[in-house]
């Protein structure tokens, strides 16, 4: 997909929180006069915008995994003593770093822009690379669990990702303006329990994956 993916979801991901953060604040402002608190309301939007601009961002690491299986190189990891984990390991380590190319500047410039002073920034931003880490983890392993199970793999399956990873956050998504701050609990809930899953489907890949279907 090469570099300009990697810069367009970067800029996609600096617009949204930038737009956001400053329109957060003069809705704010107008609403504060009608005794209304829009930024407790509706600031945690941003954590689940964090978590998608972080899994769009990966997505090429999927294309990346069918494209080894398809020239062998899974197989000769195989073949130089690699197991099955080590492999999906490498992957999933690869789209976690990728990840935070795109959310640590949407994180810095949430501290910049974001409503609710710099102490509820933080707390977003926190949430907001716990919940990216937790999603981009289970959709990443996911995914190329799938890839490696395809008899002809094309690696066309990057919306599907991504259509996992949104449904994952919808909790987050419909729910922030209907809980306003308690919206952290569900944040905290969520990521620990996407982790959960993502880290027993990684522990449990020699069982599920065959070396069979790493080969080409």
């Amino acid at each position: 997909m090469g570099i300009g993916y990697v810069i367009l979801a970067v800029v996609l991901g600096l617009i949204l929180t930038g737009v956001f953060g400053i329109g957060l604040r003069a809705a704010g402002t107008a609403a504060a006069t009608q005794g209304v608190d829009v930024t407790s309301l509706l600031g945690f939007l941003v954590v689940p915008f964090i978590a998608i601009v972080g899994m769009m961002i990966s997505t090429p690491v999927y294309l990346l995994f069918v494209a080894d299986k398809n020239t062998g190189l899974l197989e000769y990891l195989l073949a130089v003593g690699m197991g099955q984990r080590d492999v999906f390991l490498g992957y999933l380590k690869a789209s976690l770093l990728l990840s935070l190319v795109g959310t640590a500047p949407m994180m810095a410039l949430n501290l910049a822009v974001g409503g609710g002073g710099f102490s509820r920034a933080l707390i977003v931003d926190g949430l907001g690379l716990v919940t990216a880490i937790a999603d981009v983890a289970l959709v990443t392993v996911l995914m190329t669990s799938f890839s490696s199970m395809q008899k002809k793999p094309t690696g066309m399956n990057s919306p599907i990702g991504i259509s996992i990873g949104v449904f994952l956050l919808l909790p987050e998504l419909l729910l922030t303006a209907v809980l306003g701050p308690e919206i952290v609990w569900l944040d905290i809930a969520l990521g620990i329990a996407i982790m959960a899953v993502s880290a027993f489907l990684l522990f449990s890949i020699d069982r599920i994956i065959v070396r069979e279907k790493l080969l080409p």
